[in-house]
């Protein structure tokens, strides 16, 4: 096709011009582009290209031989894409040389040369391109031409969608009318929903804030509570390990030992229902925890329940961490009890099952240890059985629960490998059954007592701790060992000892402590003696971030707790140097 006068060219220009100005529609533009361009420049083609963020649409075209109309590319793949991308008009001889080109997309049209200009500044919205069936060099005259078009369409193309966008809002606005219409016709009702909605909505962050400002003040309350009982149950397994004073000291030695062990439980079972704990799983026997939790139930379910413990005989042992599972087991029984405020029957099982591939809980299969928890209370419909799991579903009305004990009975048996079951009937009764996988583990010794004389040992042992009581304890307890004590009250005065002591080969920190944790102290120790034994010893709250491998020791701890821990450490590293 001939290439048009610069003359008519101009007149061309200036009525595309004006009727782009009065377009309406995307469409509209672009069918004005078509019609326009392809007589300014002479060209054998053109192409319309919009830019939908990385594709490019081929919208329209004017060519003598089909080209791409309606095809989406990549950005990064076509010459449309690399004209919008580097703000520049593309003019190329012959394509089949220009490296921008994809020349598979080219092959089968009629195109050999072409410019492409972008449309739109500072950010280009679209390209308007131009195709020849022919090698040629492009006429400069053509490049102003399309580009000064391209100029052009870039204002009506941002008219175009800003009109586009208006009449969307428009629309917006008339579904909004209708369904604020629809809202008006049911207005009382829908308020009094919203209200309901609003008022449990209120209640389950109340509770939520409740449980998590508890265990903030949980966590902190048990670091400082810890470090208060350490010293005071380390100076008592002292006083009682050297017989200080007669029959009647002694038994107040026993009394006071006691009563801390109660005030370790307690901080525990605090920790525990807060979740501010960690769990430790290990091998637990249920026929055991369950006869030693039969107390505290029947207390908790009062008089008018009659509780009973239905045990399987030669249950293997359950993978489970026993404080978590026995706070699970009175969330359910106090569950129970509520559920027959004119009394009933609360009955505890435990057996164990084998299961297999497709089990409705959607446990794995294998061997597992099954606690029910049976009432014969009120009972759930199936919508209430269904939502009982959910976080802070309750009916038991506000202020009588927090909807998180199923919820957290589901979770830990999660946690652990296992899961929850609820089958009920209204009028007749609930039974609940968490299952927890089996293992063949043995069950790790608690509580037992170790002759602290049959542990001794020699040696120098760096004692790290902030706190002064603490540190003075936990060196007394060392020193009953047989350790020669050296003491720091901090990560870099301990680093200072061990540069100028060699003859340090034990390390025992604290874990929280200003300007070093114990983490941190054990990391820059063994930089220069990587072979050194270390104790970290932590309280419930500061626990993360501790390695899993690295021998650690709660707070408080008894005098033969750290006797066997030390035995423990010091016996690994004598078998790693065999």
């Amino acid at each position: 096709m001939a290439e048009d006068g610069s003359e008519t060219s101009l007149l061309r220009l200036i009525a595309a011009g004006e009727r782009m100005a009065s377009a309406r529609s995307m469409d509209a533009v672009v069918a004005i582009l078509r019609e326009t361009a392809r007589t300014i420049v002479g060209a054998d083609g053109i192409a319309v290209i919009i830019r939908e963020d990385d594709i490019c649409f081929y919208a329209a075209e004017d060519a003598m031989d089909p080209l791409w109309a309606g095809q989406r590319f990549p950005a990064g793949s076509c010459i449309s894409g690399w004209a919008m991308m580097n703000r520049e008009t593309a003019a190329i001889p012959d394509i089949r040389k220009d490296p921008r080109i994809p020349q598979a997309a080219y092959r089968p049209t009629f195109v050999r040369s072409l410019v492409m200009a972008p449309i739109g500044t500072p950010e280009p919205v679209a390209a308007l391109g131009a195709y020849w069936a022919d090698v040629r060099e492009h006429d400069l005259g053509v490049i102003v031409r399309l580009e000064a078009l391209a100029r052009i369409a870039a204002v009506a193309i941002e008219n175009a969608r800003l009109i586009a966008s208006l009449q969307e809002s428009e629309r917006q606005r008339a579904v909004a009318l209708d369904q604020l219409r629809d809202f008006a016709a049911t207005l009382e009702q829908r308020v009094a929903e919203r209200g309901r909605l609003l008022e449990q909505a209120q209640e389950a962050l109340r509770q939520s804030q409740k449980l998590e400002a508890m265990g903030q003040l949980t966590g902190g309350v048990a670091h400082d509570f810890n470090n208060l009982l350490t010293p005071i149950i380390g100076s008592l397994d002292l006083l009682k390990e050297r017989g200080v004073g007669g029959e009647r000291e002694q038994k107040l030695i026993d009394g006071a030992i006691k009563a801390t062990e109660r005030a370790v439980v307690l901080v525990q079972r605090l920790l525990a229902f807060a979740r501010r704990q960690p769990l430790s799983p290990a091998a637990v026997d249920f026929a055991v925890l369950l006869t030693e939790l039969r107390p505290l139930i029947t207390t908790t379910v009062g008089s008018q329940i009659a509780f009973t413990l239905d045990i399987a005989p030669a249950m293997p042992l359950a993978l489970a961490d026993r404080n978590q599972v026995e706070i699970a087991l009175l969330n359910l029984a106090v569950n129970a009890r509520d559920a027959m405020p004119g009394g009933g029957r609360l009955t505890i099982g435990a057996d164990c099952c084998t299961v297999e591939a497709g089990h409705p809980v959607g446990l794995a299969p294998g061997a597992y240890i099954r606690v029910t928890v049976s009432d014969t209370g009120q009972g759930m419909d199936e919508e209430t059985r269904r939502r009982a799991i959910e976080p802070f579903f309750s009916t038991k009305g506000i202020g009588r629960g927090t909807g998180l004990g199923l919820s957290m009975v589901h979770g830990l048996a999660t946690q652990l490998g296992g899961g929850i079951s609820i089958e009920s009937v209204p009028g007749a009764g609930t039974v609940v059954s968490v299952w927890l996988p089996a293992t063949a583990e043995m069950p790790m010794a608690t509580d037992r007592f170790v002759e602290v004389s049959l542990l001794r040992r020699s040696g120098t042992v760096l004692v790290v701790d902030d706190e002064d009581l603490v540190r003075l304890a936990t060196a007394d307890m060392l020193g009953e060992l047989g350790f020669r004590v050296v003491e720091a009250a901090s990560g870099p005065d301990a680093l200072a000892i061990l540069d100028r002591e060699p003859s340090i080969d034990f390390l025992v920190t604290d874990q929280l402590m200003p300007v070093m944790t114990g983490v941190e102290l054990i990391a820059a120790a063994r930089v220069a003696r990587p072979e050194l034994p270390v104790l970290i010893v932590s309280g419930y709250s500061d626990s993360s971030g501790i390695a899993p491998g690295l021998p650690r020791l709660q707070k408080p701890f008894r005098q033969h707790e750290l006797a066997a821990m030390v035995a423990s450490i010091f016996g690994a590293a004598d078998r790693a140097a065999e």
